[in-house]
């Protein structure tokens, strides 16, 4: 009997020093697919786009970072970075736990005309040194910016602050 319980202890000693460690799961999961902008914007207009929900499906505590980007070889021009401003712009979620990210894009007066096309993504922010791989989830944006006039961005820039500032 002493025997077996001995044989037991060091094979169970065994199984937890051979490497069979619990491994954490982080995640990154976001509640928009696509997001196609029917309406053709006008440069140096404003929009609030419709809320991102970011969620964390792994089993620990998460930070991430909203980026936009492009995908190699898309079809419409690639987004500048710096149309778009998000609120909270980085996050820290517990498992399970989604919160809402609040997207605005602002076109410069300026703006080119035509489609543009771009990913909004939810990118995790890498812990420690070295070289990394960071998952992301991102949703497809598209829309179309129409040639700039200088009344039409006047009316816009009216418009989106009214709109912005209605209590409902």
């Amino acid at each position: 009997m002493q025997r077996c319980l001995h044989i037991t202890l060091i094979a169970s000693f065994a199984l937890l020093a051979s490497g069979a460690v619990a491994r954490a799961d982080r995640g990154v999961a976001l509640d928009l697919g696509k997001l196609e902008i029917a309406q053709t914007l006008t440069p140096g207009g404003g929009y609030r786009l419709p809320p991102l929900g970011v969620r964390n499906p792994g089993d620990e505590v998460t930070s991430y970072r909203i980026l936009v980007s492009h995908v190699q070889g898309q079809e419409g021009k690639p987004i500048p970075v710096d149309w778009f401003s998000f609120e909270p712009r980085e996050l820290t979620l517990k498992p399970d736990e989604t919160q809402t990210v609040q997207a605005r894009l602002s076109l410069p007066s300026g703006a080119d005309p035509g489609d543009y096309e771009g990913l909004l993504a939810a990118q995790i922010v890498a812990k420690g040194e070295g070289a990394q791989v960071g998952a992301a989830a991102a949703a497809k944006v598209t829309f179309e910016v129409e040639a700039a006039t200088w009344l039409g961005a006047w009316w816009y820039r009216i418009r989106t602050f009214v709109a912005d500032h209605q209590p409902w």
